[in-house]
């Protein structure tokens, strides 16, 4: 019987459990920083790291038991395996001359030796089944939408979509943080991935890591950034950080409150607290939020063709983002989310796919939520039954499947299909008695919140 450990009440016992939990994996192309070397990607070993089955054994233990994400590949497997039209040209010329068997690590015929150990086996395993590899479409960029309560495991989940997106595509992500109008950012639910993440933050911004003890009696005491990820790189303008990126990484990337570069990709207004004016004078009165930055970043993503490996960009606390009350201001937000809309299909095109995690569908703009394909409704949440939803869509689910779920389960559902999800608890090794909080000083020193 194990012992459940005691609250760490020093900060000594704290930083042992930092370092822990952040030990970086350094053997990996991503930790080289040469995509190119024969080493394996990060993609490859996570789910060796967090101690679970690769993507492939989750479909066949789906496919074993007949659960409808393996019966109704266009539910789950479309929106998580990025496919191109060769892809499905060879999966198709390999049907029947396949012998997908989850027990064997590696694929049963050469062509698929092309491919990374684990997405040749995915793959496997949909040309296995002629009915399974109709499901399957050539999808480049794809979205899942996923809305619960606090605590329903949102940003579990999204953690997990990209895992399984790293480990299937080898694709880039991009954990997108936002910063609220004090300078601040304490959400950092990106931890279990440390040993793999790289931390991207706007050069010249002073940065501050507190740690928070949860023990009132221990004091907070500070960290370097380069001691809560791998790696940490500073970025001059959007335009330096595209340049910056790398196949197959995970980014938790920060947004430039001076919006440098962003006006330069996007025809909107970005103005940064350096150019506020008095009320009552010409100009904003106000910065636009640092938030916004997100519209240009994926302006450029798009069209910008500098980086254009696959890349999946999750939007945790999307209504900050997409805000479903969106003002027509001197920043443009509602201008800015109807474009989003509009590039929709670019970004698709692209290779961009999306991530989004908010309490209700209502929070997020009907204007993104009109190309939105996937949604996934989590436990305690009931889905939209009946309703039309924007876009000339309607929820598949004719009965309250999800209200009573446990975390760890949720439904997936696109019209005509749903499928029962479960996911790992990729947090359960994380072990840390406090709380991370990221400050930008030069920020706070610009609206008055330090001295």
């Amino acid at each position: 019987m194990s012992v459940i450990a005691s609250r760490a009440d020093t900060q000594e016992e704290i930083r042992q459990q930092l370092r822990k939990i952040t030990e970086p994996h350094t053997t990996s192309a991503q930790a080289l920083g040469d995509p190119t070397a024969q080493n394996h990607n990060d993609g490859e070993y996570l789910h060796k790291h967090f101690s679970i089955p690769p993507l492939h054994k989750y479909l066949a233990k789906a496919d074993r038991h007949e659960s409808a994400v393996a019966r109704f590949p266009r539910a789950f497997v479309d929106p998580i395996v990025y496919t191109t039209d060769r892809d499905l040209q060879l999966l198709e010329q390999l049907v029947g001359d396949v012998d997908y068997d989850f027990r064997d690590p590696h694929p049963s015929h050469e062509a698929l030796e092309r491919y990374t150990q684990p997405r040749a086996k995915i793959l496997e395993w949909i040309a296995d089944d002629p009915a399974r590899l109709r499901e399957v479409r050539a999808v480049k960029g794809t979205d899942l939408f996923m809305h619960g309560e606090p605590g329903g495991g949102k940003t579990t989940l999204g953690l997990s979509v990209a895992l399984w997106r790293m480990q299937a595509n080898n694709e880039t992500v991009i954990w997108a943080e936002s910063v609220d109008e004090s300078g601040t950012n304490e959400r950092t639910e990106w931890l279990a991935f440390a040993p793999f993440a790289t931390v991207a933050v706007p050069e010249g911004m002073d940065t501050r890591v507190r740690i928070v003890p949860e023990d009132v009696s221990v004091d907070s005491f500070d960290v370097e950034l380069e001691d809560v990820a791998r790696d940490v790189i500073r970025y001059e303008s959007i335009q330096d950080l595209m340049s910056k990126l790398l196949p197959g990484q995970f980014y938790v990337v920060y947004p430039d409150p001076l919006h440098r570069g962003a006006e330069a990709v996007s025809k909107f207004n970005y103005y940064n607290y350096r150019e506020v004016t008095p009320k009552g004078e010409d100009g904003p009165d106000e910065p636009t939020d640092a938030d916004q930055w997100w519209f240009a970043f994926t302006a450029h993503r798009i069209s910008g063709d500098v980086f254009v490996h696959p890349t999946f960009i999750n939007l945790d606390e999307t209504g900050n983002i997409l805000d479903a009350d969106a003002a027509k201001d001197a920043h443009q937000h509602y201008e800015k989310i109807r474009w989003f809309r509009d590039k929709y299909a670019d970004a698709r095109k692209k290779g961009v796919s999306f991530g989004y995690q908010a309490h209700a569908l209502s929070e997020v703009h009907k204007f993104a939520r009109q190309k939105i394909r996937w949604r996934v409704t989590m436990p305690g949440n009931s889905p939209p039954i009946g309703r039309k939803l924007p876009g000339d869509r309607r929820c598949p689910i004719e009965t309250d499947l999800t209200s009573n779920m446990q975390a760890g389960q949720a439904v997936v559902w696109k019209a005509p299909y749903f499928a029962e999800i479960r996911w790992p608890n990729l947090k359960r090794n994380v072990t840390l008695d406090a709380e991370v909080s990221i400050d930008f000083l030069d920020w706070q020193r610009a609206t008055g919140e330090v001295a």
